[in-house]
């Protein structure tokens, strides 16, 4: 079982020397005598500020800081986390990959709620930072202005005869409910929730939905009628009526508007269940001892017969299920009860957009676009969780596909499928890690070698080594801009001359949200004068909101961004294990044109409005 998320914040709270093992034991003990979180007694003692809860999170936990205005959260997360409890939580649900749901908390110390959450969705809940005011503004343009009846009062008995003994015959019938002839008829529900019109529902969901837990779930009684899907076949296990089987399940789960399909160990069972927007539906069930069957099922239908059951899998499959070319990704993790296995369902997406499609200029273009055709090196893309690296990332693999270059690529997810592009999906459970397949392809004859996502000093010292046998490798690190990312690779460890001459090239960048096209206006904002390198009377616009945008003034995103050749006067100071300061001041000198130059263009242009641009990357205090 993995651990809390409490435990590894504590933890992280003693190695930074701010708690002693004797006051943790201190403070769990009487968070569980009073059943209060460990952050709550944290609060009330005064043993830690928040500060210092963020500071051992990012810096002992690696949990990133993610700008909520520059990224858009899936739909299917916001369906895992009903209104209510995103507001009564100040949390905002920002993806979900197979069974781990990460979301945004507004104040540090809300990290210690996240181990209940976990328990009430029947989900693993990872944390990504951000502020109180972002969070609760997200949670108002995502789930839209939901109002929600007010939760009724409970007494208790004292509090009750209190009231009572006080209160006089009129007041008490004052408070007597009115009633109308309304009431007694069920009026239609609206409701803001994305419709599958292959799958329409058989009756209209309700807009706020409570919090399921895998017990409810799985002790829901059976549906009525014949079953739909009858797990009985697998008793007899033969090959040929399991792959059948599968091809029902996956037929069934599309059909029902489906896009999750869960096969959930429980005690002495296991149980086939749907996540149908958002809500998990039990479907059938049979005895533990049967679910092997059907999980080599699936694992044989994404190609996954050679992993071990002891092993975590990940296959991934295009199909062609009911009339729907469609792709299925199963995952399957071993537990203590069983396998558990999520198979998920998406449409295959489009082709990935190209790089002035992303919001870089001409000059940016050009400089990308004759690096992926002459280039060496590496071509470093840097930008912080839900910064649109993977983006780019895709633009120059389908590029340099384009341009006729022979192109390996290693990830960890694959979000677009470029049929020129020799793509390698990484499943946890192979014994060869991301690292293994990215060494095998230096000795491929390929001209392009790349990996989405950069996580270990092993990843970028054989980024460096393909770099040095005359190979172009793109590859994506986690920074908040180049700077950043080359300081944080020699953190690591990286050797730093070995760094500073394979690197040739390097992209920064963020996401800003745009105006709404419908009911963007003119504005007179002094914000956008104090942009650096703004003259005065800058012109703006901002969204004043409308339906079409859903009253926020925002649609759509693009990005902003910095490119830099790593000259030699660059390259110097790395070489060096340079300080970020030192290193920035060289590339001031090298003459980049930084990010918010990017977005100052942008706001000239009308598209992005100088409050947004000043929300990513803070040019005021």
């Amino acid at each position: 079982m993995p651990e809390s998320i409490t435990s590894r914040v504590l933890d992280a709270l003693a190695n930074a020397g701010l708690l002693t093992i004797e006051q943790i034991t201190s403070i769990t003990e009487a968070a569980a005598a009073g059943n209060v979180t460990p952050g709550a007694v944290l609060t009330q003692r005064g043993m830690v500020t928040p500060a210092d809860v963020e500071s051992a999170m990012e810096e002992d936990l690696g949990i990133p800081r993610v700008d909520l205005s520059s990224y858009a959260p899936d739909d299917d997360a916001l369906l895992l986390i009903p209104v209510s409890v995103a507001r009564a939580r100040n949390v905002l649900p920002m993806f979900e990959i197979e069974g781990m749901l990460t979301v945004a908390i507004g104040d540090a110390m809300d990290v210690f709620e996240l181990d209940s959450l976990s328990a009430e969705l029947g989900l693993e809940v990872e944390a990504v930072l951000s502020d109180s005011a972002s969070v609760k503004a997200a949670i108002l343009q995502y789930y839209g202005d939901v109002v929600e009846a007010p939760e009724p009062v409970v007494e208790t008995p004292a509090q009750l005869a209190e009231r009572l003994l006080d209160a006089t015959p009129e007041s008490i019938l004052a408070e007597e409910p009115q009633v109308d002839v309304t009431d007694f008829f069920e009026a239609p529900v609206e409701q803001d929730m994305p419709v599958v019109t292959e799958a329409p529902l058989a009756e209209e969901q309700p807009a706020v939905v409570e919090v399921q837990t895998i017990e409810a779930v799985v002790e829901t009684a059976a549906p009525e009628g014949p079953p739909a899907i009858d797990l009985d076949v697998l008793a007899v296990a033969d090959a040929r009526k399991v792959a059948v089987l599968v091809s029902d399940i996956l037929e069934h789960a599309v059909l029902r508007g489906a896009n999750r399909i869960q096969l959930l160990p429980y005690k002495d069972d296991f149980f086939l269940v749907y996540r149908v927007h958002g809500r998990l539906e039990k479907i059938a069930s049979a005895p533990l001892s049967m679910q092997g069957a059907l999980v080599e099922g699936f694992k044989n239908f994404a190609r996954l017969s050679s992993v071990q059951s002891t092993r975590p899998a990940l296959g991934r499959v295009k199909s062609r299920i009911g009339d729907r070319d469609l792709v299925v990704t199963v995952s399957a993790v071993p537990t203590i009860a069983g396998q558990r296995v999520v198979i998920s369902v998406a449409a295959d997406k489009a082709a990935p957009r190209g790089l002035a499609e992303l919001g870089m200029n001409e000059a940016e273009v050009r400089a990308l676009h004759a690096m992926i055709e002459r280039g060496k090196g590496i071509l470093l893309v840097c930008a912080p969780v839900a910064g649109g690296r993977s983006s780019t990332y895709y633009a120059l693999l389908q590029h340099a596909a384009h341009f006729g270059k022979t192109v390996y690529s290693v990830e960890r997810s694959i979000d677009y499928e470029i049929p020129a592009v020799s793509q390698v999906l990484v499943s946890p459970g192979s014994p060869v890690g991301a690292e293994g397949y990215f060494a095998a392809g230096i000795r491929q004859d390929t001209d392009v070698i790349a990996i989405d996502s950069m996580q270990s000093v092993e990843d970028v010292h054989l980024a460096v080594e393909a770099a040095g046998v005359g190979k172009l490798v793109i590859a994506t690190y986690s920074g908040g801009d180049i700077v950043s990312g080359v300081r944080r690779m020699l953190d690591v460890g990286v050797e730093p001359v070995s760094l500073a001459s394979a690197l040739t090239l390097g992209v920064g960048q963020r996401l800003v949200r745009m105006n709404c096209p419908h009911c963007s206006v003119p504005q007179k904002s002094p914000l956008a004068d104090r942009i650096p390198g703004a003259e005065a009377g800058t012109p703006s616009k901002r969204g004043s909101g409308c339906p079409a945008c859903a009253n926020t003034g925002f649609q759509g995103a693009t990005g902003i961004f910095e490119v830099l050749p790593f000259t030699e006067p660059v390259r110097a100071p790395i070489s060096r294990g340079a300080t970020a300061e030192q290193i920035a001041d060289s590339v001031r000198a090298a003459g980049l044109r930084p990010m918010v130059a990017s977005g100052l263009a942008k706001v000239k242009e009308g598209l992005v409005s100088p409050e947004e641009l000043n929300r990513v990357l803070r040019f005021t205090e």
